[in-house]
């Protein structure tokens, strides 16, 4: 009996474990912490956001919408979690923790309302290349530049999510789904403002 449940004890912990497993793409390498150039960093993740503003401009599908908003939130959880790790700011820290926190929440809501709805789409496991070179952009950082790659990147980040929100709530094909997206749009302009307050405040902290 008790090695019984030692080994249901073990699948649990396994199985946490997975779940806890960081959303690279299969077989991914990543950066160790101080091998990024950060003019390299901020070249990729400018052409990035404005990558992902077109992206979310055109996405009209409910399989695309419900691709990028995962993919979406994959990648802000991860990048939450290394923030809360990496960052020396405690505005950083608190908005990244309360990244991971809402965007967690909001996956499992999607999930919800794709099998409450009989949605027949499944939502990604993994990132895409876009957010993987954005997360390894992260995890690459020297330290002394990590808290301005985060938030540059989480800036961007939530305009590209205004806008795929802001345009499935309007245009959406699936009535669920558009609630979703509406519901989800006042949480990211809340997010974007919060970001926005703290590079302001890094800035004049920096004069």
């Amino acid at each position: 009996m008790r090695s019984i449940f030692l080994s249901a004890s073990a699948l649990t912990l396994l199985a946490g474990a997975a779940m806890a497993a960081p959303p690279d793409k299969p077989d991914h390498a990543s950066p160790a912490p101080g091998t990024r150039s950060e003019t390299a960093s901020a070249v990729k993740d400018t052409t990035s956001g404005l990558i992902g503003k077109v992206s979310a401009e055109m996405t009209s599908t409910t399989q695309g919408f419900v691709t990028a908003a995962a993919t979406s939130d994959m990648y802000e959880v991860e990048a939450g979690k290394i923030a809360a790790e990496r960052s020396t700011n405690s505005a950083v820290k608190d908005f990244a923790n309360h990244m991971v926190e809402a965007h967690t929440k909001t996956t499992d809501t999607l999930k919800s309302v794709l099998a409450s709805n009989n949605v027949k789409v499944t939502p990604p496991a993994h990132l895409d290349t876009r957010r993987q070179n954005m997360i390894d952009n992260l995890r690459g950082a020297k330290a002394e530049d990590f808290d301005h790659r985060y938030v540059e990147q989480q800036e961007a980040a939530h305009e590209e999510a205004r806008i795929l929100m802001r345009g499935y709530a309007k245009d959406g094909d699936n009535p669920a789904i558009k609630r979703f997206a509406s519901d989800t749009l006042k949480a990211v302009n809340e997010h974007l403002a919060m970001v926005e307050k703290i590079e302001k405040d890094m800035k004049t902290a920096s004069r």
